[in-house]
């Protein structure tokens, strides 16, 4: 199992975009296939945008459990989950 982990990034388009490439490594490295850590990637971008004018800065945990990548990203009081099944081993 991959372990868990946290990083913060500010709200302001020039830095969050670290946040999906961050996030697409981390499904690659949990055991996603090429298409679904691009997908998390998409779905983590999306999020990261969707909460950007809540706050100045984006917290996300990373983690896995239960066959599950789940990323959960907050900013100020808003927060959003991406979640992708993790292949069977």
């Amino acid at each position: 199992m991959l372990p868990s982990f946290q990083m913060s990034v500010p709200a302001d388009a020039r830095y969050r975009v670290l946040a999906p490439e961050v996030a697409g490594k981390y499904a690659a490295l949990a055991g996603c296939s090429e298409a679904d850590a691009k997908a998390v990637l998409v779905d983590v971008e999306r999020a990261a945008s969707d909460l950007s004018g809540a706050g100045t800065d984006i917290a996300l945990v990373f983690g896995t459990d239960a066959g599950a990548l789940h990323v959960t990203l907050t900013c100020g009081t808003q927060s959003l989950v991406v979640r992708r099944a993790l292949p069977a081993k």
